[in-house]
């Protein structure tokens, strides 16, 4: 999965915009999926330009918690 910096987002997006929100036509002038384009605009027109940042999917929890959280589970207090 290729990760695109947020100033490309936004370059995309401005182009988008100016061409009167074109999907295709930016599509093709970026070499973007329809489905990456799209998501972006749905992120832009809820979060505004900040909704354009990568987006960390994996959350890290230090070694002590995951341990804390381990106990827990085997000892039933995991509800």
């Amino acid at each position: 999965m290729t990760r695109y910096n947020p100033l490309f987002k936004q370059q995309v997006l401005e182009f988008y915009l100016q061409h009167n929100k074109n999907r295709s036509l930016a599509r093709k002038q970026f070499h973007l999926k329809e489905r990456t384009l799209r998501f972006w605009i749905t992120r832009f027109n809820h979060c505004g330009i900040n909704g354009l940042t990568i987006l960390n999917h994996k959350q890290i929890y230090s070694p002590e918690f995951e341990l804390t959280v381990i106990q827990a589970v085997k000892n039933g207090h995991y509800l």
